[in-house]
């Protein structure tokens, strides 16, 4: 018998979608309990290049039936000797194993939790595992496009917890979420090949491969997989369009609210950070020992800490609670050839159909939390010297951090002031800090280098009856179209935070939203018609123009030209890389700018940064 599942999906309907389901279906959930050998409760057992697994029937926000597949492992338990290695594929497994079960989660803090410092625990270290979703899991049907989705969780949350097919099993798609190693598991490095790092990257990879192998059984077109991602997921897409191992494995990508160029995604110092942890837990310091010795001395200690202290070892390295994210992917020669800048202004990446967008506000990820707290705004304004610069990770490679994080509150607010008349300048400020910025620069270089391929860009503007900020408690009068709010409109229901869509103009965007993503992955194309009642136009690399995602979606022209002329001006290691010619000295009596300002165009002499022929 197959219970819990109907009873939980019920809750997934809105009253103007309950009429799409027959009777039986009702009957079936309102009775919350399905048998197998009836046919809304049939198993399905499908053969796999690794074993057979059972999945389940379940039903679409339309009625749709579809089946999951559940807790399948793509890589050996990364524990033991197997902990800070790169990820060693699934041996397989004999008899018929049980996909009806969400698995647990990758080892972590829960990203609210570690946001208000709190240390909780959550998931188990044996983790790699992917669900796939299937309309038609059958061989003698033509294999449908395949959509991979990447969580966010800024590399050290996030599960497949979160998410399921409910929404996008109204098309004709096969879906597949993939776990990875998230925090001290999956990014720690000694900068070295002893632990090279990057290892929660190379579990995407690694699951990519057994997505090529494998997805032909559930009726899926391995020649037609697209990797989608949001936030973190976003920056992983990105990562995959540079490395060379992943290059052969996906044919188009979606970015959304995040690419390697937001600030967050790259980590740093990473050598010290692992020393860090090193004394956390008294193992050998280097100076016991030189080079590869001391990485492995590290590493064999480290292989024998108990898991969850280990993990929660990541809050000892926070330094700021609304800017959580330190462990991340780093340049390693291999996986990385170079600086994500560098490959991306040579052209060193796949060429390919990519969609890239943000959400109108953003910044709301670090604004709601700061209006949430009284202390976190007195923090910022009596420690901005340490604060200010955190903030905005303005760190490693950046030139002057305080006066440059100085110079940014400056052009947005007028100096440090974040009273809540403020508050629309401040979610702007953080917006365009973390995730605008970095995503123009990503598809201005992309539509440069990868024609003729497309770049085709959007920004969420519809604010619908859910979003970010129901998490927060916070008195100010904003609405906004917060990160993350562009999930509600791909995932609802079951045990995630994507609560079900109501309003009928939420269910109109929902509809468009998963049309466009499908018709991509299904042809490179997100409106091969007009049957939208749009065509979404590609961008160029001097002209962003974008699709507005709403009810009624409009093409609109770029708007962020006069402030990304006054990003470049800043001497970030960015900058200093894609155009130092731009970058103008920074000194304490920089006068204060606010937006709609002329700025200097005076270069400045650079010589830690360059563009070379050399990778």
């Amino acid at each position: 018998m197959i219970c819990k599942r109907g009873k939980r999906y019920h809750a997934l309907l809105s009253c103007s979608e309950m009429g799409h389901l027959n009777v039986v279906v009702v009957v079936a959930m309102l009775t919350g309990c399905v048998m197998a050998s009836q046919s809304v409760g049939d198993q399905l057992v499908v053969s796999t290049e690794d074993g057979k697994i059972s999945g389940f029937r379940e039903y679409s926000t339309k009625g749709r039936a579809f089946y999951s597949f559940q807790g399948i492992p793509y890589a050996k338990p990364p524990v033991g000797q197997l902990r800070f290695k790169d990820p060693v594929a699934s041996e397989g497994w004999t008899g018929v194993r049980d996909g009806t079960m969400v698995p647990p989660t990758c080892s972590q803090i829960p990203f609210f939790e570690l946001t208000m410092k709190e240390r909780k625990y959550k998931g188990e270290e044996d983790c790699l595992f992917l669900n796939v979703f299937s309309p038609v899991p059958s061989e003698n049907e033509e294999p449908l496009p395949v959509l991979v989705f990447l969580h966010g969780g800024g590399f050290f949350a996030g599960g497949m917890d979160y998410y399921n097919g409910y929404v996008l099993m109204n098309e004709d798609v096969i879906m597949v979420l993939v776990q990875y190693r998230l925090g001290v598991l999956g990014f720690l490095s000694t900068e070295d090949s002893v632990m090279p790092g990057n290892f929660g990257l190379k579990d995407q990879t690694l699951a990519l491969h057994w997505v090529q192998r494998n997805i032909r059984h559930f009726g899926g077109d391995p020649e037609r997989v697209t990797l989608f991602g949001e936030s973190a997921g976003g920056a992983s897409v990105h990562f995959h369009l540079l490395s060379p191992y992943s290059h052969d494995l996906f044919v188009r990508g979606i970015m959304m609210s995040g690419t390697l160029l937001s600030p967050w995604a790259m980590g740093g110092a990473h050598k010290d950070v692992a020393w860090h942890t090193a004394r956390l837990f008294g193992c050998p310091e280097p100076q016991n020992s030189n080079g590869l010795e001391a990485s492995e001395a590290l590493l064999r200690c480290l292989q024998g800490v108990d898991v969850k202290n280990l993990t929660l070892s990541l809050m000892d390295h926070v330094s700021i609670i609304f800017n959580p994210v330190l462990m991340g992917p780093r340049v390693d020669g291999d996986y990385l050839p170079a600086e994500p800048e560098v490959l991306m202004a040579k052209g060193r990446h796949k060429i390919t159909d990519i969609i890239s967008g943000i959400t109108a506000h953003e910044g709301g990820l670090f604004a709601l939390p700061l209006y949430s707290s009284d202390r976190l705004q007195s923090d910022l304004v009596n420690n901005f010297s340490e604060m200010g610069p955190a903030s905005l990770e303005i760190n490693e490679g950046d030139r002057e951090p305080l006066l440059i994080s100085h110079k940014i509150f400056d052009y947005y607010v007028g100096g440090v002031k974040v009273e809540k008349e403020n508050a629309d300048k401040i979610c702007q400020l953080f917006g365009d800090r973390h995730f605008n910025i970095g995503h123009d620069l990503v598809s201005a270089l992309y539509a440069r280098n990868a024609a003729p391929k497309k770049m085709f860009l959007y920004s969420l503007d519809h604010r619908g009856q859910r979003s970010f900020d129901q998490f927060y408690d916070v008195d100010i009068d904003q609405k906004w179209v917060s990160h993350v709010d562009d999930l509600f409109y791909l995932f609802t229901g079951g045990t995630t935070v994507f609560t079900p869509l109501e309003r009928d103009d939420d269910l109109r965007l929902r509809d468009i939203i998963t049309k466009l993503w499908v018709n991509f992955a299904a042809s490179g194309n997100p409106t091969p018609d007009d049957s939208l009642g749009f065509i979404w136009q590609p961008a160029a690399d001097d002209y962003l123009q974008h699709l507005s995602l709403t009810p009624t979606p409009v093409m609109k022209d770029d708007t962020r030209k006069e402030v990304r002329a006054f990003w470049e001006t800043l001497p970030t290691k960015q900058n200093l890389i894609l155009h130092p010619e731009k970058v103008v000295p920074i000194s304490e009596d920089t006068p204060k700018r606010s937006p709609g300002a002329r700025s200097s165009t005076a270069p400045m002499s650079v010589k830690k940064y360059r563009l070379t022929d050399e990778l």
